[in-house]
């Protein structure tokens, strides 16, 4: 006798506006990661930041695009940050130069020339340094967590003004 599957929680379809269910689940996670932080609990807080991040440059991409497109829902599986971001940088600038303008200012001015592709699983396993030979956990500390959410609100920022681009 097979065993019938359990779900968990409930699918509500025929969503419409997929950006902004993007947005409120961006705003969600920002306020456990800052509810995780006042708590000292600066790893997972962080984590909640970074997918706050994510989730509000998913928003942003499928206000541009139609989310119903294969192709884009494709481009933005990924749980790296980076990734993410040059592919908004693709759909805003068609220019070469200004993508790699464009990619300067969010490296230097709004990431803070943080690399946060790696830090999603990083915050959350431990991993293997080739050079090292070794295992590392990444240990956080309250600067790191108001580094992050100060990184996020330059991003949220930057979202806000990117529709300037593609004049």
């Amino acid at each position: 006798m097979t065993t019938r599957p359990t779900y968990i929680g409930r699918r509500e379809y025929n969503v419409t506006d997929v950006s902004a269910e993007y947005r409120t689940l961006a705003e969600s996670d920002e306020k456990v990661g800052q509810l995780l932080i006042g708590q000292g609990q600066y790893r997972h807080g962080i984590y909640f930041l970074v997918q706050a991040m994510e989730k509000y440059v998913r928003s942003t991409i499928f206000g541009l695009v139609n989310p119903n497109t294969d192709y884009f829902r494709q481009r933005t599986l990924t749980h790296n940050l980076d990734d993410l971001l040059a592919f908004l940088r693709e759909i805003v600038c068609s220019n070469a130069e200004l993508r790699e303008q464009v990619r300067l200012q969010l490296q230097d001015h709004v990431l803070g020339g943080i690399k946060f592709g790696a830090l999603h699983n990083d915050l959350r396993y431990p991993n293997f340094d080739e050079r090292r030979s070794s295992y590392f956990v990444l240990q956080t500390e309250r600067k790191d967590a108001d580094t992050v959410y100060a990184r996020l609100q330059t991003l949220k920022q930057f979202l806000r003004d990117i529709h300037q681009l593609r004049r």
